[in-house]
């Protein structure tokens, strides 16, 4: 499946990104035998026989590995092979999200994947740490100029404007944002405000266990049980399954948060009465920043646009775009 020539190695990147010389592979949405598991949305793992993850990643995804034997690795703890030594570093997007540095003994020469990363303010996880390496893998979910994402703060200001206007007119806001990470972020915003609000189930259980890892929340929250009284917001997941408690709900109006938002090619996918471009993603700005603050001697950019790798060779960095396929080999010189 790959060839090794004189310092090159190969990297396979099959739903996942394999290191084969270090047998080792990176967010894999297949199950294997060890695999590294940067943080817990479902696109990004499977139920791998040996994981490794942070603590608390592990606490929000435990019921999904039942027949696993994990590796818990915390923030700035060494790991050490006869091939490498690992670490990982927090990486801003959701709790437990890490980015991993991966050294090779032989060389000193590093590698630096980041999964997904958030570079703006997240009050429900550790701000992300740039890790100096030689090659970075780099997400590129809004590798694209069509998303530069506004002010954080000025979208945070105008979703309570619009919940209390609604509130006002005696609407049920009902917030539209993916049940880990962006839930708990825009959770403890609302509260922050004063404001009382509802938690779908799933939403409700991951919430309970941030607050298991220790995050703490402003204000008490309670589980949706078929009813939203007078006054209260409920944030709810996309997706087929929330449509059914939509149903039930009376006089509401909805808000998604997403940074599909950005953009007006992409707005209309969000599907609700109001869409702010609000993300746990960093955007293009935020990711062409990291590369420079990161300064690696290579770039390879993952799931997302190709624009990103574009506009960093333009800037003087030798930078491709790694597409999903079988049989996909990329050459680096890591070893």
């Amino acid at each position: 499946m790959y060839t090794q020539i004189g310092d090159v190695v190969n990297i396979i990147f099959d739903r996942g990104i394999h290191l084969p010389d270090f047998d080792l592979w990176l967010d894999s949405r297949k199950k294997r035998s060890y695999g590294y598991i940067s943080h817990a949305h479902q696109d990004h793992f499977a139920p791998h026989l040996n994981p490794l993850m942070t603590p608390h990643t592990f606490n929000l995804v435990r019921d999904q590995l039942p027949h696993s034997n994990p590796r818990l690795l915390d923030f700035g703890e060494p790991l050490e092979t006869s091939r490498y030594s690992l670490s990982l570093h927090p990486a801003g997007h959701c709790l437990g999200s890490a980015q991993v540095l991966i050294k090779s003994k032989l060389t000193g020469q590093s590698i630096l994947y980041t999964g997904d990363i958030k570079t703006r303010y997240n009050p429900t996880c550790q701000p992300i740490q740039p890790v100096p390496c030689d090659i970075l893998v780099i997400e590129s979910t809004f590798g694209s100029p069509m998303f530069r994402f506004p002010d954080q703060k000025d979208v945070l200001q105008q979703l309570l404007q619009t919940i209390k206007r609604w509130l006002n007119l005696h609407i049920t806001p009902v917030v539209l944002a993916y049940k880990t990470g962006k839930a708990q972020e825009i959770l403890h915003h609302l509260q922050n405000n004063n404001l009382d609000v509802v938690l779908e189930p799933s939403i409700y259980e991951i919430t309970r266990r941030y607050e298991e890892s220790g995050i703490k929340f402003p204000r008490p929250f309670r589980q949706f049980d078929g009813s939203v009284d007078p006054g209260k917001i409920l944030i709810i997941p996309p997706g087929k399954k929330s449509k059914e408690i939509l149903k039930v709900v009376p006089n509401k109006r909805t808000i998604a948060m997403s940074g599909w938002a950005a953009h007006s090619s992409t707005r209309n996918r969000v599907g609700a009465n109001v869409a702010l471009p609000y993300s746990d993603h960093a955007d293009f700005d935020d990711l062409l920043s990291y590369v420079k603050t990161v300064n690696p001697k290579k770039v390879y950019t993952v799931h997302g646009f190709s624009d990103l790798a574009r506009e960093l060779r333009k800037l003087g960095y030798e930078a491709n775009t790694l597409v999903d396929s079988t049989s996909a080999l990329l050459q680096l010189s890591l070893l």
